[in-house]
C-alpha cells in the first residue's frame, strides 16, 4: 500500500478483517481491492475514475475523477474511520445484548 498513516492502515486492517471474517469478501477479492487501492492512493491525477461521472440531485452529470491524491487519502481514511467505529460500536452491542463475549464471531476480530 501507498505511504499512509498508522491510524489509516489500523483502520484498513480492522475493516478488511471484518469484511473478510463476514464473508463480504474473499481472501483473494481484498487483496484485489487493497492493489486498487494502492493504486488510487499514488500521486497523479484520479486514474480509478477516469470517465466516470456522478448524477446530482438537480440531475445535473460532473466528472466522478477526484484528481487530488491528498484528497483521495482523505476520503479514503474518513470512510475507514467510520466504518471501524460502526464496526466497533455493533460489536460493543452484541457484548452487552449477549451479556458475555464469546470471542469467536466475526464482530470479536477486531
Amino acid at each position: 500500500m501507498a505511504s499512509v498513516t498508522k491510524r489509516f492502515r489500523d483502520d484498513f486492517e480492522a475493516w478488511a478483517a471484518n469484511r473478510v471474517a463476514t464473508g463480504e469478501f474473499s481472501l483473494e477479492e481484498m487483496a484485489d481491492f487493497k492493489e486498487m487501492l494502492r493504486r488510487d492512493l499514488e500521486p497523479g491525477p484520479d486514474q480509478l475514475r477516469a470517465g466516470l461521472t456522478v448524477i446530482l440531485a438537480a440531475g445535473v452529470e460532473i466528472p466522478a475523477t477526484v484528481d487530488d491524491p491528498e484528497e483521495r487519502y482523505r476520503l479514503w481514511a474518513d470512510f475507514f474511520a467510520v466504518e471501524v467505529k460502526a464496526i466497533r460500536s455493533l460489536s460493543a452491542c452484541a457484548v452487552r445484548h449477549t451479556g458475555r463475549n464469546k470471542g469467536n464471531g466475526p464482530l470479536q476480530q477486531i
